[in-house]
């Protein structure tokens, strides 16, 4: 991790050398970054789609959370580029922090925004799929394996699932200074997130371990990681978030990430070993502990596989077009 990290200021230092001239105007033009634009695109039409869902306490309760959301990308943007006189640690501080609060909160709200939008389930028609290709659901065939030391095996990197995002988005979101990888992260993850949450507007689902409940002979044989994932799920999962699986998709554009980073500089390699290692067990995690069927993953690969296709390319035109204009880079405070 200390070479990723030294990597990580390296590469964003370079990025950020010899702006050129007047790129250090502040404009309302370039308010706003690409991955900015995609968090609020997705904010927007979730917003929509909630003032047309039945009027209550509920609805009201999620339109204040998604208006907040909309209102402090705005605000960490302003403060970040556009405001004058604003220290640049704060400037760097308050965006970021901005970032992070926003996304983690678009997730926790989805457990009372999906029921709110989709009363349903296509679980039938996912199962449906599997068993179509398999001629099994494979969580079911699986369940041989239900065996504490296994389950506990898949638990731990289940549950791993959010310390790679923690140590993805430290030393790449944080601790670098910012710069070309940095937009390539952010975008590419900002459209992981945002389509595969609007994904489970499209197709809702509660995952084998609750449709296919009545057909497993007993309960997972966990110990403490499975409860460890039990709570954290039953006490802030979205329960209805499957198809496309994000515990996939998330750690696979990570992967994909630093084996692109990796083949530029040696010192991520071991970083991109690990985090294969960690993403491979938590991709099968997904089926062996029920919340997931094959399809949710195969999904779940295809949307980190386009995300890491198309966040070069953004972030490349992005970088020339601020360049052209003379103004500040996306991740340029000074």
């Amino acid at each position: 991790m200390p070479d990723l990290l030294h990597d990580a200021t390296a590469l964003g230092c370079q990025a950020e050398a010899a702006p050129g001239p007047g790129s250090r105007r502040a404009s309302w033009r370039t308010l706003l970054g690409a991955h900015d634009l995609i968090m609020l695109a997705y904010l927007v039409v979730v917003r929509l789609l909630v003032w047309g869902a039945a009027a209550g306490p509920v609805r009201d309760s999620v339109s204040l959370k998604i208006d907040l959301c909309i209102g402090a990308m705005l605000a960490g943007c302003l403060v970040a580029r556009v405001l004058p006189r604003i220290p640049f640690a704060v400037r760097w501080f308050v965006y970021r922090l901005v970032l992070t609060a926003v996304i983690l909160e678009t997730y926790l709200m989805l457990r009372d925004l999906l029921p709110l939008v989709r009363q349903d389930s296509v679980d039938g028609a996912l199962l449906a799929i599997d068993r179509w290709i398999f001629g099994v659901e494979p969580s079911l065939w699986l369940e041989r394996l239900n065996r504490r030391p296994i389950v506990e095996w898949f638990a731990f990197f289940y549950f791993g699932y959010f310390w790679v995002h923690g140590c993805y988005l430290l030393v790449v979101g944080w601790l670098s200074p910012g710069g070309r990888q940095t937009s390539e992260y952010a975008i590419g993850i900002f459209l992981v997130f945002c389509v595969g949450q609007l994904t489970y507007l499209a197709v809702p689902g509660y995952g084998p371990i609750t449709h296919l409940a009545h057909e497993f002979q007993g309960p997972v044989d966990g110990g403490f990681f499975w409860s460890c994932v039990w709570d954290t799920v039953q006490g802030g999962g979205a329960l209805k978030d499957i198809f496309p699986s994000l515990h996939t998709a998330g750690p696979t554009f990570m992967t994909l990430f630093a084996w692109h980073r990796a083949k530029l500089d040696r010192r991520w390699r071991w970083g991109a070993i690990a985090t294969a290692f960690f993403t491979a067990n938590i991709v099968f995690s997904t089926v062996f502990l029920r919340w997931h069927y094959v399809i949710d993953v195969v999904a779940g690969l295809a949307l980190a596989v386009a995300a890491r296709l198309v966040a070069p390319p953004l972030a490349e035109r992005e970088e020339q077009w601020r360049r052209r204009r003379g103004e500040r880079l996306v991740w340029q405070f000074r």
